[in-house]
């Protein structure tokens, strides 16, 4: 009896693998710190944004991405947080919905939800070289809106925009300290669609 209604599961199981695929992009950008890492250091760079997803015929795709942002420059320097610099990797589990798949033209939204490893070092004052650090793990959402372009039915070149959101606020004793905290991104880059 048991085996009968498990029947229908396989069936949709083995159809949703034949339509689905495997797809992997890779990219680079800029970042723009918000709220309390905004006032203590300056834009940076995106090091590198990797996405790994099983796209389904429907548009709908999931998988995971992984990202590092570089802040080296100091905001302010008369703040706490002198020659300030901060490291941020999150690792998201994400939900991706395209929009125009047979089209070469293709929008898409994604979300995700994970975590985030940061690390910040700073020193104390202008003349002091005591080579302070914070590292830590917050939990993170990341909301992104982009477009890919169909160059072949292997390559597709894209440009993506996104906010990491640490729900868990900056480091103690940074400015806004009781808000979210995190950076925005803008990212170009090239999928592959196995």
């Amino acid at each position: 009896m048991r085996f009968k209604k498990l029947i229908p599961l396989f069936v949709v199981f083995f159809s949703t693998r034949v339509i689905a695929q495997w797809q992997v992009d890779a990219g680079t950008g800029i970042s723009f710190p918000i709220t309390g890492y905004g006032k203590v250091v300056k834009t940076g760079f995106v090091i590198f944004n990797a996405d790994g997803q099983y796209s389904f015929k429907s548009g709908l795709a999931v998988g995971m991405k992984i990202q590092m942002a570089r802040f080296a420059k100091d905001n302010n320097p008369a703040d706490s947080f002198y020659d300030a610099k901060i490291t941020v990797a999150p690792v998201i589990f994400t939900a991706e919905y395209s929009f125009n798949r047979s089209k070469n033209f293709q929008p898409y939204i994604t979300g995700g939800l994970g975590l985030s490893f940061f690390a910040v070092s700073y020193n104390s004052s202008p003349t002091a070289i005591d080579d302070k650090q914070i590292s830590n793990v917050s939990f993170t959402m990341m909301p992104v809106v982009g477009f890919r372009y169909k160059a072949n039915d292997h390559l597709f070149p894209f440009l993506e925009s996104g906010f990491v959101i640490l729900a868990d606020g900056p480091p103690i004793g940074f400015p806004k300290g009781e808000k979210v905290t995190g950076y925005n991104s803008i990212s170009a880059g090239l999928q592959y669609r196995f």
